[in-house]
């Protein structure tokens, strides 16, 4: 029985974070947790008028969870660092792989490109992720 050649299967994945989640985070004593969260380009971009903005902070969590549900892995840890996301205010989110989360997504059999939308609304940062996985066709 032969299989059946691969096909490409869109794959989608949202999260939800609360502002106020990323609030605590911008406390002193937490610091250290962002800065395992985020890297120094991320943390970056989410400075506005020399402060960490806790809704820029919650965007970019947002997005790394939802590009990490994309992987479909069951206990494991959000690979933080090696998902990285560049934007700039007013400019659309890019992400990129690198360490375990591109092993993580070679494994899942992800295109290398991940597509990402955040919008943010009274206390919530939401973001999708999308990418395409290839699957194993059925034959019939």
């Amino acid at each position: 029985m032969s299989s059946a050649p691969l096909s490409p299967v869109p794959r989608v994945a949202v999260d939800l974070v609360l502002l106020s989640r990323a609030e605590e985070l911008l406390a002193p004593q937490r610091r250290p947790v962002l800065e395992r969260m985020l890297g120094p380009g991320e943390l970056a971009g989410c400075t506005r008028q020399g402060h960490l903005d806790a809704s820029a902070v919650a965007g970019v969590l947002a997005v790394k969870e939802a590009v990490f549900k994309l992987f479909h892995v069951r206990d494991r840890p959000v690979p933080w660092r090696s998902i990285e996301v560049a934007s700039g205010p007013g400019s659309w989110p890019e992400v990129h792989l690198r360490g375990a989360a591109a092993q993580l997504a070679g494994a899942a059999r992800l295109d290398s490109e991940i597509s990402v939308s955040l919008a943010h609304d009274g206390g919530y940062a939401v973001a999708v992720a999308a990418a395409v996985h290839t699957a194993e066709g059925c034959s019939p």
